[in-house]
Protein backbone atom coordinates (compact mmCIF):
# COMPACT_ATOMS: atom_id res chain seq x y z
CA UNK A 1 0.00 0.00 0.00
CA UNK A 2 1.71 2.89 -1.05
CA UNK A 3 -0.13 5.87 0.93
CA UNK A 4 -1.10 4.45 4.61
CA UNK A 5 1.68 6.95 6.44
CA UNK A 6 0.33 10.12 4.61
CA UNK A 7 -3.60 8.95 4.57
CA UNK A 8 -3.94 6.63 7.63
CA UNK A 9 -1.92 7.62 9.86
CA UNK A 10 -3.54 10.93 10.76
CA UNK A 11 -6.73 9.52 11.16
CA UNK A 12 -5.54 7.15 13.37
CA UNK A 13 -4.02 9.70 15.51
CA UNK A 14 -6.55 11.99 15.86
CA UNK A 15 -8.79 8.84 16.50
CA UNK A 16 -6.67 8.16 19.53
CA UNK A 17 -6.84 11.96 20.82
CA UNK A 18 -10.71 11.66 20.74
CA UNK A 19 -10.31 8.42 22.44
CA UNK A 20 -8.17 9.96 25.17
CA UNK A 21 -10.62 13.23 25.38
CA UNK A 22 -13.34 10.61 26.16
CA UNK A 23 -11.43 8.87 28.61
CA UNK A 24 -14.05 10.08 31.95
CA UNK A 25 -17.11 8.77 29.28
CA UNK A 26 -15.93 4.89 29.59
CA UNK A 27 -14.68 2.17 31.59
CA UNK A 28 -10.86 2.17 31.93
CA UNK A 29 -10.89 -1.25 30.61
CA UNK A 30 -12.39 -0.52 27.94
CA UNK A 31 -10.78 2.60 26.78
CA UNK A 32 -7.41 0.57 26.69
CA UNK A 33 -9.03 -2.26 24.26
CA UNK A 34 -10.09 0.52 21.74
CA UNK A 35 -6.42 2.77 22.48
CA UNK A 36 -4.95 -0.64 21.92
CA UNK A 37 -6.44 -1.20 18.45
CA UNK A 38 -5.19 2.17 17.52
CA UNK A 39 -1.70 1.60 18.78
CA UNK A 40 -1.86 -1.65 16.62
CA UNK A 41 -2.79 -0.30 13.72
CA UNK A 42 -0.19 2.48 14.12
CA UNK A 43 2.58 -0.27 14.77
CA UNK A 44 1.39 -2.06 11.47
CA UNK A 45 2.32 1.16 9.35
CA UNK A 46 5.51 1.63 10.77
CA UNK A 47 6.55 -2.29 9.86
CA UNK A 48 5.14 -1.71 7.06
CA UNK A 49 2.44 -4.29 7.10
CA UNK A 50 -0.59 -1.95 7.21
CA UNK A 51 -3.34 -2.87 4.69
CA UNK A 52 -1.88 -6.61 4.28
CA UNK A 53 -4.45 -9.00 5.32
CA UNK A 54 -3.06 -11.23 8.37
CA UNK A 55 -4.39 -14.13 7.03
CA UNK A 56 -3.52 -14.49 3.25
CA UNK A 57 -1.05 -11.48 3.09
CA UNK A 58 -2.78 -10.01 0.12
CA UNK A 59 -4.02 -6.34 0.15
CA UNK A 60 -7.26 -5.57 1.81
CA UNK A 61 -9.64 -4.00 0.57
CA UNK A 62 -8.94 -0.13 0.17
CA UNK A 63 -12.77 1.00 0.21
CA UNK A 64 -13.02 -1.47 3.55
CA UNK A 65 -9.82 0.51 4.81
CA UNK A 66 -11.12 3.85 4.46
CA UNK A 67 -14.12 3.09 6.12
CA UNK A 68 -12.28 1.11 8.99
CA UNK A 69 -8.42 1.76 9.46
CA UNK A 70 -8.44 -0.92 11.67
CA UNK A 71 -9.41 -3.83 9.92
CA UNK A 72 -6.62 -6.58 9.79
CA UNK A 73 -8.21 -8.45 7.37
CA UNK A 74 -9.84 -9.18 3.40
CA UNK A 75 -12.97 -9.85 2.67
CA UNK A 76 -12.21 -13.69 1.84
CA UNK A 77 -10.67 -14.51 5.58
CA UNK A 78 -13.72 -12.81 7.71
CA UNK A 79 -15.03 -15.05 10.10
CA UNK A 80 -18.92 -16.57 9.57
CA UNK A 81 -19.94 -13.88 12.77
CA UNK A 82 -17.98 -10.63 10.66
CA UNK A 83 -19.42 -11.96 7.48
CA UNK A 84 -23.13 -12.14 8.38
CA UNK A 85 -22.57 -8.32 9.88
CA UNK A 86 -20.91 -7.25 6.22
CA UNK A 87 -23.57 -8.51 4.48
CA UNK A 88 -26.12 -6.75 6.60
CA UNK A 89 -24.10 -3.66 6.18
CA UNK A 90 -24.23 -4.17 2.21
CA UNK A 91 -28.06 -4.63 1.79
CA UNK A 92 -28.70 -1.73 3.67
CA UNK A 93 -26.52 0.44 1.93
CA UNK A 94 -28.25 -0.93 -1.09
CA UNK A 95 -31.76 -0.26 0.41
CA UNK A 96 -30.45 3.54 1.04
CA UNK A 97 -29.15 3.68 -2.17
CA UNK A 98 -31.58 2.81 -4.29
CA UNK A 99 -34.03 4.82 -2.58
CA UNK A 100 -32.06 8.13 -3.15
CA UNK A 101 -32.31 7.23 -6.89
CA UNK A 102 -34.99 9.38 -8.56
CA UNK A 103 -37.99 8.07 -10.66
CA UNK A 104 -36.32 6.70 -14.16
CA UNK A 105 -39.04 8.43 -16.22
CA UNK A 106 -39.70 11.94 -14.92
CA UNK A 107 -41.06 14.17 -17.18
CA UNK A 108 -42.35 18.07 -17.52
CA UNK A 109 -44.27 20.33 -19.27
CA UNK A 110 -41.65 20.81 -22.20
CA UNK A 111 -39.46 17.54 -21.56
CA UNK A 112 -39.02 13.95 -21.24
CA UNK A 113 -35.92 12.16 -19.76
CA UNK A 114 -34.78 8.49 -19.00
CA UNK A 115 -31.83 6.94 -17.40
CA UNK A 116 -30.08 4.10 -16.32
CA UNK A 117 -28.08 3.02 -13.45
CA UNK A 118 -26.28 -0.30 -13.24
CA UNK A 119 -23.58 -0.45 -10.40
CA UNK A 120 -20.64 -2.78 -10.16
CA UNK A 121 -21.15 -4.52 -6.81
CA UNK A 122 -24.42 -3.99 -4.12
CA UNK A 123 -23.58 -0.36 -4.55
CA UNK A 124 -22.12 2.26 -6.99
CA UNK A 125 -19.99 5.39 -6.68
CA UNK A 126 -21.87 7.04 -9.50
CA UNK A 127 -24.27 9.79 -9.03
CA UNK A 128 -27.54 10.61 -10.97
CA UNK A 129 -30.13 13.27 -9.93
CA UNK A 130 -33.56 14.42 -11.38
CA UNK A 131 -34.86 16.88 -8.97
CA UNK A 132 -38.28 19.25 -10.66
CA UNK A 133 -38.64 22.47 -9.59
CA UNK A 134 -41.86 22.90 -6.97
CA UNK A 135 -43.95 24.93 -9.91
CA UNK A 136 -42.90 22.20 -12.14
CA UNK A 137 -41.52 23.92 -14.69
CA UNK A 138 -37.85 23.37 -14.52
CA UNK A 139 -35.85 20.58 -13.76
CA UNK A 140 -32.19 20.35 -12.05
CA UNK A 141 -30.31 17.03 -13.74
CA UNK A 142 -26.78 15.46 -12.80
CA UNK A 143 -24.60 12.57 -13.11
CA UNK A 144 -21.50 12.17 -11.22
CA UNK A 145 -18.56 9.66 -10.37
CA UNK A 146 -17.47 9.93 -7.33
CA UNK A 147 -13.49 8.33 -7.03
CA UNK A 148 -12.80 4.68 -6.00
CA UNK A 149 -15.78 2.43 -5.82
CA UNK A 150 -17.92 -0.03 -3.50
CA UNK A 151 -19.46 1.23 -0.15
CA UNK A 152 -16.50 4.25 0.56
CA UNK A 153 -17.50 5.22 -3.15
CA UNK A 154 -21.40 5.12 -2.28
CA UNK A 155 -21.44 6.97 1.29
CA UNK A 156 -19.28 9.89 -0.53
CA UNK A 157 -22.26 9.49 -3.53
CA UNK A 158 -25.03 10.09 -0.50
CA UNK A 159 -23.48 13.09 1.00
CA UNK A 160 -22.78 14.62 -2.55
CA UNK A 161 -26.98 13.90 -3.37
CA UNK A 162 -27.73 15.65 0.26
CA UNK A 163 -25.74 18.35 -0.52
CA UNK A 164 -27.15 19.32 -3.99
CA UNK A 165 -30.91 18.18 -2.70
CA UNK A 166 -30.18 20.70 0.37
CA UNK A 167 -28.73 23.37 -2.44
CA UNK A 168 -31.24 23.32 -5.01
CA UNK A 169 -34.32 24.08 -2.61
CA UNK A 170 -32.50 27.37 -2.08
CA UNK A 171 -33.21 29.03 -5.36
CA UNK A 172 -30.29 29.29 -6.28
CA UNK A 173 -28.17 30.21 -9.44
CA UNK A 174 -26.61 26.82 -11.17
CA UNK A 175 -22.85 28.41 -10.70
CA UNK A 176 -23.86 29.34 -6.82
CA UNK A 177 -25.08 26.04 -6.94
CA UNK A 178 -22.02 24.24 -7.79
CA UNK A 179 -19.24 26.11 -6.47
CA UNK A 180 -20.85 25.83 -2.89
CA UNK A 181 -21.33 22.21 -3.67
CA UNK A 182 -17.82 21.94 -4.38
CA UNK A 183 -16.58 23.68 -1.43
CA UNK A 184 -18.74 21.70 1.36
CA UNK A 185 -17.76 18.75 -0.37
CA UNK A 186 -13.84 20.11 -0.15
CA UNK A 187 -14.57 21.42 3.22
CA UNK A 188 -16.12 17.84 4.30
CA UNK A 189 -14.19 15.06 2.68
CA UNK A 190 -10.52 13.57 2.59
CA UNK A 191 -7.68 15.29 0.52
CA UNK A 192 -7.92 12.04 -1.28
CA UNK A 193 -11.59 11.85 -2.54
CA UNK A 194 -13.24 13.92 -5.59
CA UNK A 195 -15.95 13.63 -7.95
CA UNK A 196 -16.64 14.69 -11.26
CA UNK A 197 -20.25 16.13 -12.04
CA UNK A 198 -21.73 17.59 -14.64
CA UNK A 199 -25.24 19.20 -13.96
CA UNK A 200 -27.87 21.67 -15.31
CA UNK A 201 -31.42 23.37 -14.71
CA UNK A 202 -33.80 22.21 -18.40
CA UNK A 203 -36.43 24.88 -18.87
CA UNK A 204 -38.89 26.01 -21.28
CA UNK A 205 -36.16 28.66 -22.41
CA UNK A 206 -33.67 25.12 -22.90
CA UNK A 207 -30.88 23.99 -21.03
CA UNK A 208 -28.39 25.65 -18.98
CA UNK A 209 -25.11 23.13 -18.12
CA UNK A 210 -21.96 22.79 -15.36
CA UNK A 211 -19.05 20.31 -16.07
CA UNK A 212 -17.17 20.17 -13.34
CA UNK A 213 -14.30 17.87 -14.72
CA UNK A 214 -16.70 15.18 -16.20
CA UNK A 215 -17.50 13.31 -19.63
CA UNK A 216 -18.40 15.66 -22.27
CA UNK A 217 -21.96 15.36 -22.49
CA UNK A 218 -23.76 15.07 -26.09
CA UNK A 219 -25.71 17.46 -27.36
CA UNK A 220 -28.37 15.57 -30.12
CA UNK A 221 -29.44 17.52 -33.21
CA UNK A 222 -31.30 16.18 -35.90
CA UNK A 223 -28.54 17.33 -38.10
CA UNK A 224 -25.17 16.79 -35.79
CA UNK A 225 -24.40 15.90 -32.25
CA UNK A 226 -21.79 18.24 -30.56
CA UNK A 227 -19.66 17.74 -27.42
CA UNK A 228 -19.55 20.02 -24.29
CA UNK A 229 -16.48 20.03 -22.24
CA UNK A 230 -15.86 20.87 -18.93
CA UNK A 231 -15.71 23.80 -17.49
CA UNK A 232 -14.42 23.66 -14.28
CA UNK A 233 -12.17 20.85 -11.86
CA UNK A 234 -13.67 17.91 -9.91
CA UNK A 235 -15.65 18.85 -6.81
CA UNK A 236 -13.56 18.19 -4.04
CA UNK A 237 -10.09 19.69 -5.90
CA UNK A 238 -9.67 23.53 -4.70
CA UNK A 239 -12.58 24.34 -2.15
CA UNK A 240 -12.92 28.02 -4.11
CA UNK A 241 -12.66 27.20 -7.47
CA UNK A 242 -14.73 28.83 -9.90
CA UNK A 243 -17.27 26.91 -12.59
CA UNK A 244 -19.03 29.06 -15.57
CA UNK A 245 -22.25 27.95 -16.96
CA UNK A 246 -22.91 27.06 -20.74
CA UNK A 247 -26.98 27.79 -22.40
CA UNK A 248 -28.29 25.74 -25.20
CA UNK A 249 -31.26 25.35 -26.65
CA UNK A 250 -32.55 21.92 -28.20
CA UNK A 251 -35.66 21.93 -31.30
CA UNK A 252 -38.07 19.66 -30.60
CA UNK A 253 -37.28 16.02 -30.51
CA UNK A 254 -33.80 16.87 -29.83
CA UNK A 255 -32.07 15.56 -26.89
CA UNK A 256 -28.93 15.36 -24.39
CA UNK A 257 -27.09 12.69 -23.30
CA UNK A 258 -25.08 12.18 -19.26
CA UNK A 259 -22.93 9.64 -19.20
CA UNK A 260 -20.61 8.11 -16.25
CA UNK A 261 -17.00 6.71 -17.97
CA UNK A 262 -18.26 3.63 -16.78
CA UNK A 263 -19.98 3.54 -20.14
CA UNK A 264 -16.92 4.77 -22.23
CA UNK A 265 -14.32 2.94 -21.03
CA UNK A 266 -16.03 -0.52 -21.18
CA UNK A 267 -13.54 -3.12 -22.26
CA UNK A 268 -14.19 -5.00 -25.30
CA UNK A 269 -12.65 -8.45 -25.88
CA UNK A 270 -9.78 -7.48 -28.38
CA UNK A 271 -8.64 -4.87 -25.22
CA UNK A 272 -9.85 -2.03 -26.67
CA UNK A 273 -12.52 0.63 -25.11
CA UNK A 274 -16.06 1.18 -25.84
CA UNK A 275 -15.17 4.84 -26.79
CA UNK A 276 -17.54 8.08 -27.52
CA UNK A 277 -17.95 7.46 -31.16
CA UNK A 278 -19.56 4.29 -30.53
CA UNK A 279 -21.67 5.82 -27.71
CA UNK A 280 -22.87 7.95 -30.33
CA UNK A 281 -23.58 6.05 -32.60
CA UNK A 282 -25.35 3.70 -30.43
CA UNK A 283 -27.60 6.90 -29.40
CA UNK A 284 -27.91 8.24 -33.18
CA UNK A 285 -29.33 4.27 -34.14
CA UNK A 286 -32.18 4.94 -31.68
CA UNK A 287 -32.67 8.77 -32.06
CA UNK A 288 -36.10 8.91 -33.59
CA UNK A 289 -37.74 6.50 -30.87
CA UNK A 290 -37.08 8.30 -27.60
CA UNK A 291 -35.45 8.56 -24.37
CA UNK A 292 -36.08 4.96 -23.14
CA UNK A 293 -34.95 3.48 -26.47
CA UNK A 294 -31.85 5.32 -26.57
CA UNK A 295 -30.66 4.29 -22.75
CA UNK A 296 -31.78 0.72 -23.53
CA UNK A 297 -30.09 0.54 -26.99
CA UNK A 298 -27.31 2.10 -25.61
CA UNK A 299 -26.63 -0.38 -22.66
CA UNK A 300 -27.58 -3.49 -24.71
CA UNK A 301 -24.75 -2.55 -27.61
CA UNK A 302 -22.37 -1.95 -24.41
CA UNK A 303 -23.16 -5.29 -23.71
CA UNK A 304 -22.55 -6.83 -26.78
CA UNK A 305 -19.08 -5.05 -27.01
CA UNK A 306 -17.86 -5.71 -23.89
CA UNK A 307 -15.34 -8.85 -22.88
CA UNK A 308 -17.16 -11.67 -20.81
CA UNK A 309 -17.09 -11.02 -17.02
CA UNK A 310 -18.52 -8.98 -14.51
CA UNK A 311 -17.85 -5.12 -15.67
CA UNK A 312 -15.40 -3.23 -13.59
CA UNK A 313 -17.04 0.40 -13.13
CA UNK A 314 -20.60 1.27 -12.58
CA UNK A 315 -22.37 2.78 -15.56
CA UNK A 316 -24.81 5.37 -16.07
CA UNK A 317 -26.54 7.43 -18.69
CA UNK A 318 -29.33 10.00 -18.69
CA UNK A 319 -31.55 11.38 -21.51
CA UNK A 320 -33.17 14.68 -21.79
CA UNK A 321 -35.35 15.00 -24.40
CA UNK A 322 -37.19 18.31 -25.56
CA UNK A 323 -40.85 17.36 -26.29
CA UNK A 324 -42.61 17.44 -29.83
Amino acid sequence: MATPSYTFRPQLLERRARLQAASGSVSADYLNELLGEVDAALERIERGSFGICESCHDSIEIDRLEQNPLTRFCLDHLSQAELAFHQQDLDLATQIQSRLLPPCDIALEHWDTQYRYQSVGAVGGDYCELIPADDGKSLFFAVGDVAGKGVAASLLMTHLSAIFRSLVSLELSLADVVSRANRLFCESTGPAHYATLVCGRASAQGIELCNAGHCPPLLLRRDATDRLDSTGLPLGIVCGALYTVHHCSLGAGESLALYSDGITEAEGTSGDDYQEERLIRALRETFEHGPGAMVDGVLRDVARFRKPGPPSDDMTLLIIRRRV
